[in-house]
């Protein structure tokens, strides 16, 4: 049961932290970014990331934990990955 909530965990962690590096690297790039955008894709971020944590969590602590444990471990895997793709100084 607990393993059902680990992968979920694990793929909104991957989209979480993906699309923060996503709208770091347009903000750090773009002299004009659109702040709207920006900021309407920051705000679904959380909103997704809470709406999964109160779901879990209606299903139990194990659950939960689960779940952020997903997110957690996604964690190096996308810096991992964006590290790879970013080129040597």
């Amino acid at each position: 049961m607990t393993a059902l909530f680990f992968f979920p965990g694990l793929l909104l962690g991957v989209w979480h932290f993906g699309s923060l590096y996503w709208l770091t690297e347009r903000l750090s790039r773009d002299g004009q970014a659109p702040w709207g955008r920006m900021l309407a894709l920051q705000l679904l971020r959380f909103a997704l990331l809470a709406g999964a944590c109160y779901g879990a969590s209606r299903a139990g602590a194990l659950a939960l934990i689960a779940l952020g444990l997903g997110v957690l471990a996604a964690r190096p895997l996308v810096i991992h990955l964006t590290n790879t793709r970013r080129p040597s100084p």
